[in-house]
C-alpha cells in the first residue's frame, strides 16, 4: 500500500479547484488552535451507515505481511488469516488479459524473478503461448502468420516488467518468493522458493502436430483478486502432484472464431455485471480473450482454523491500469459473491465464537486509493455504497496525489474532497522506524478526521512503540505528560477485561480507528492487552452513549513462526 516517493502527472483541474491557495495558507499561524476553529465537512448520514460496516480498531494485514512472508502471496495471506487479522490488504493492477492481481510496485521487478525469466523484452515464450490454444480436435487455433503479426503488436505496446504487458499465464511462470529470502535472510524459508520456474513444453502428437503447453512454476505466485478472496474464505490453491498451480485457460466464448488481429481490433468494452447498459471502454493493447478456470482453482485449506477476514484493496494510479479497472473489480467481487451492491451480507457480527467474521458481513470489502482520479472513477462505479479509504501522503515538492499544504486548511480540503467522492475513511501516513514516513497523523490531524465523522486508518505499524504512541501517548510515550488540547474528542475510557494489562478503567486519547500493520502479531496483542479488543464495553466514538462490543474476537494471538510452520512454510 505505501506511497511511492516519485509520482508523475499533474493535479487535475477539478482537484486544483478544490484545494486552497498558498495565500489562503498564510492566514493561519498555529496548527493546534486553527484545527479547533476551522470548519470541517461532516460525513452524511447515508455515508455514516456505510462507515459503520467497518469494525472499530480493525487490523489490516498490510500485503499480508512484508516482515514474515513474501508480500501479497498465498503464504502472506494464509498467515494473516490464521493470525486473526480483520482484513487482508493488497494493491490492484491488471494484466494484459485483464486479470485483476495484487502488486504494490509499479512493476514486477522487485518481487519476482521476471528479469531473469523474461529479460527486458516480450517473453520469448509469447508465441508459444498463442500456439497453446487448440480446438476440440487438437488443431492450433491461431495461424503462424496471425501469431507473428500479433507478436509485433505486442512489441509495440510493451512496457518492461509492467503487469499490463504480460498475460496472467506468463506471470504464473514466475517465482514470487525467492526475492524475499534474498532481501530478508533472517526470515527466509526454503518453502518460499520455487524448485522449478515455469516453462513451455512441446511434443509431437499422434497426428504429427506439435503441441504446446505452458507449465506454471511450483512456488509462490503473483496472486489474482480471486485468490485473495479464496484465502479469506479459508481455502488454498489447488496444485498438481508436482506442486504446480492448477488453473487451465481457454478462449472466451465471445472471441471464439476470431483471429488475434480481430481480437486486438475488436470493440473493447466491459459492462457492469448487474447493468449491461453501463459500459466502460479500454485500450486495444489489453487482450482479454483468455478465460481462466478460477471456479475450480482452490481447495479447502486443511490448516484453516475458521477466521474469515475481509479484503482491503487499493486502486493504484489510473495510468497503470485499463480505463475499465474499477468496473472489472466490481464484476470480480460480484462473481465471487463479495460485492454487497449485488448481494448484501446476511450477517452483522464482526466476530463470532472467538473467530474473525468480518468477511461474512457488509464490511467484507474496503476500497482504498491515493489517487484523485481513481477515487472519482471508483465513486462512479461504487456510488459510495462500499467503504472507501482516501490515503494521504505529503512530499516536497508535492506530486500529483499529495497534500500540497500540511496545514488545517489543507487537511480540511482533503477531507472534504474525500467525502465528495465517496470516502468514509481517511488513511494518513505515520512516522517512526523502520519506514520513517512523514507524520500526517498528529493529534490535531486525528482531531480533524474525528470531527468529520470519518474513520481514521493510519499506515503502517511495525512496532509496539508506534502503537502506544498513537493510542494514548503521542506527546510523551515514556511519561505522563500526554495531554493535548484535543483530548475532549479523542479520549476513550476503557474498562479492564480478563486479558488486559491494567485493572479498573483507563482513559487515553486515541488517534486512530484502525491500523494497517506489517506485524499483525504485535498489533493484535497490543489491542487485546490494552482493552481495545475482546471487550464488550468500548465507548463508540461515533454514537454517543453506545458501546462497541468486540468481545467475541479471538482472545489469543498465535505464535507467528509456529503458524508459518503449521501452514507448511518450513525453514
Amino acid at each position: 500500500m505505501f506511497k511511492n516517493l516519485v509520482r508523475v502527472g499533474l493535479l487535475s483541474a477539478v482537484a486544483l479547484a478544490t484545494f486552497t491557495s498558498c495565500d489562503d495558507e498564510q492566514q493561519f499561524t498555529n496548527e493546534n488552535t486553527d484545527a479547533r476553529k476551522i470548519e470541517v465537512s461532516v460525513i452524511s448520514d447515508a455515508m455514516a451507515k456505510v462507515r459503520d460496516y467497518v469494525p472499530l480498531y480493525a487490523v489490516m494485514a498490510h500485503r499480508g505481511s512484508i516482515f514474515w512472508t513474501p508480500e501479497e502471496t498465498e503464504a502472506s495471506w494464509r498467515w494473516a488469516r490464521e493470525m486473526g487479522a480483520d482484513y487482508l490488504e493488497s494493491d490492484m493492477q491488471a494484466t494484459k488479459d485483464g486479470i485483476v492481481l495484487a502488486n504494490h510496485d509499479e512493476n514486477l521487478k522487485r518481487t519476482t524473478n521476471i528479469q531473469s525469466m523474461f529479460s527486458d523484452y516480450v517473453p520469448t515464450t509469447r508465441k508459444d503461448f498463442y500456439r497453446s490454444f487448440v480446438d476440440e480436435a487438437g488443431n492450433q487455433i491461431f495461424s503462424e502468420e496471425d501469431i507473428e503479426a500479433q507478436y509485433q503488436r505486442d512489441v509495440n505496446d510493451f512496457r518492461t516488467y509492467y503487469t499490463m504487458s504480460y498475460y496472467y499465464a506468463e506471470l504464473l511462470m514466475l517465482d514470487a518468493g525467492r526475492w524475499f529470502n534474498e532481501d530478508s535472510p533472517e526470515e527466509a524459508r526454503s518453502t518460499y522458493v520455487a524448485n522449478n520456474n515455469g516453462s513451455v513444453s512441446t511434443w509431437v502428437d499422434g497426428k504429427g502436430r506439435t503441441q504446446y503447453e505452458v507449465n506454471y512454476s511450483d512456488g509462490l505466485y503473483v496472486s489474482a483478486l480471486q485468490d485473495q478472496i479464496a484465502f479469506a474464505e479459508g481455502k488454498k490453491l489447488k496444485r498438481d502432484e508436482n506442486g504446480r498451480r492448477v488453473l487451465p485457460y481457454k478462449i472466451k466464448e465471445k472471441y471464439r472464431g476470431m483471429t488475434l488481429e480481430q481480437i486486438y481490433n475488436s470493440e473493447k468494452v466491459t459492462a457492469k455485471c448487474d447493468d449491461p447498459n453501463v459500459t466502460y471502454s479500454y485500450a486495444a493493447k489489453y487482450m482479454d480473450f483468455v478465460e481462466y478456470d478460477f471456479d475450480n482453482a482452490y481447495v479447502d485449506d486443511p490448516q484453516d482454523t475458521g477466521n474469515r477476514p475481509g479484503v482491503y484493496i487499493e486502486f493504484k494510479e489510473s495510468w497503470l491500469n485499463p480505463k475499465d479497472m474499477e468496473v472489472r473489480v466490481y464484476n470480480v467481487l460480484a462473481e465471487c459473491g463479495w460485492n454487497i451492491m449485488t448481494k448484501g451480507a446476511t450477517e452483522t457480527a464482526f466476530y463470532k465464537n472467538g473467530k474473525v467474521n468480518v468477511g461474512n458481513t457488509n464490511g467484507k470489502v474496503v476500497l482504498q486509493t491515493f489517487s484523485f482520479d481513481a477515487l472519482r472513477r471508483a465513486y462512479e462505479v461504487f456510488k459510495g455504497q462500499i467503504p472507501m479509504c482516501f490515503l494521504l501522503w505529503i512530499s516536497e515538492p508535492a506530486y500529483a496525489t499529495d497534500i500540497a499544504y500540511d496545514t488545517p486548511t489543507g487537511y480540511a480540503d482533503f477531507i472534504r474532497y474525500g467525502q465528495e467522492y465517496g470516502a468514509h475513511i481517511m488513511g494518513p501516513a505515520i512516522s517512526g522506524a523502520p519506514n520513517n514516513y512523514p507524520e500526517m497523523n498528529q493529534p490535531w490531524q486525528a482531531y480533524m478526521i474525528k470531527k468529520s465523522g470519518m474513520l481514521n486508518h493510519p499506515y503502517s505499524f511495525d512496532s509496539y512503540a508506534q502503537m502506544a504512541k498513537y493510542m494514548g501517548y503521542y506527546t510523551d510515550y515514556y511519561g505522563q505528560g500526554n495531554t493535548t488540547m484535543f483530548d475532549d474528542l479523542l479520549n476513550v475510557t476503557l474498562p479492564a477485561t480478563s486479558y488486559t494489562n491494567f485493572s479498573g478503567t483507563k482513559t487515553v486519547p486515541v488517534y486512530l480507528d484502525g491500523l494497517f500493520t506489517n506485524r499483525s502479531e504485535i498489533t493484535l496483542a497490543y489491542l487485546i492487552e490494552n482493552g481495545f479488543r475482546c471487550n464488550s464495553k468500548i465507548p463508540n466514538p461515533f454514537h454517543s452513549g453506545q458501546y462497541y462490543d468486540n468481545s467475541q474476537a479471538p482472545s489469543t494471538v498465535p505464535d507467528a513462526k509456529q503458524t508459518l510452520e503449521r501452514l507448511g512454510y518450513t525453514m
